[in-house]
């Protein structure tokens, strides 16, 4: 991943911000900044990219969290957590070791996304409380909501190295009793969920929009390359490796 930064610490776990975050950083505020002034809230330019700027940092504070219930919870059963770091594709848990049962894997891999879930049902609790208006603070607070539910429902999705993929793994490992299979399985579905995001990504670049359509493209990309990746390191005999990136 290139360069890090490490920014201070969290609960006891340092966090680290990589050199390409601010590649995402940049286009996020753009984006965010350009979708503000073609919508009917007529926001004067400052507003919109104050604003544009606020809701990038609070989209990275959501992937910290969600990494930071990984992090906590892999503490806890007692697996040292060497950091955290956000990165171009959002964020990543670094464990000395996997956890050393299926039980164990589920329960941290699952936390990531049920805390981005209720994250999202706060701020659209919140949001609707407060009249579900269109002031700058009832915006922020809806694209909060939706942005960590995104978020929670894509690292969801069952296919290594996403939070689904590892409960997948945990699912087969805990009926197959071998992490190895377990591992295979899970890497091979990663693959097609990449391969697939790749397929729709050209797509929706050829027919509706080209940014976006090259960042699922991107992002499919990098999860077959994870993936591919992991089932090479499935070796027989190897239950288990002595790091773990547990991306989410």
């Amino acid at each position: 991943m290139g360069a890090s930064f490490r920014i201070g610490r969290l609960l006891g776990i340092p966090i680290e911000i990589n050199a390409s975050w601010g590649i995402v950083f940049l286009l996020l505020t753009f984006l965010l900044a350009q979708e503000f002034g073609d919508s009917r809230l007529r926001w004067p330019v400052a507003q919109r990219w104050t604003v544009a700027i606020a809701m990038t940092v609070f989209f990275f504070m959501s992937v910290l969290a969600h990494e930071l219930s990984h992090s906590v919870l892999a503490k806890r059963q007692g697996i040292p957590v060497h950091g955290i770091t956000l990165f171009i594709f959002g964020g990543v848990s670094r464990l000395s070791r996997e956890p050393d049962g299926p039980w164990k894997e589920f329960l941290i891999a699952v936390i990531g996304p049920v805390s981005s879930l209720i994250l999202a049902g706060i701020f659209g609790g919140v949001w609707y409380a407060l009249g579900s208006g269109d002031s700058t603070l009832e915006v922020m607070l809806i694209l909060l909501a939706w942005s960590n539910f995104s978020l929670g429902v894509f690292n969801i999705l069952p296919g290594y190295p996403l939070d689904g993929g590892r409960v997948l793994r945990a699912a087969v490992w805990g009926l197959t009793g071998s992490h190895t299979k377990a591992t295979r399985v899970a890497s091979r579905a990663g693959q097609a969920l990449g391969a697939a995001a790749v397929v729709l990504g050209i797509v929706i670049g050829l027919m509706l929009e080209p940014l976006n359509g090259i960042w699922i493209a991107i992002v499919g990309s990098f999860l077959f390359s994870v993936a591919t990746a992991s089932l090479r390191e499935a070796r027989p005999g190897i239950e288990a490796q002595s790091l773990s990136n547990h991306a989410g």
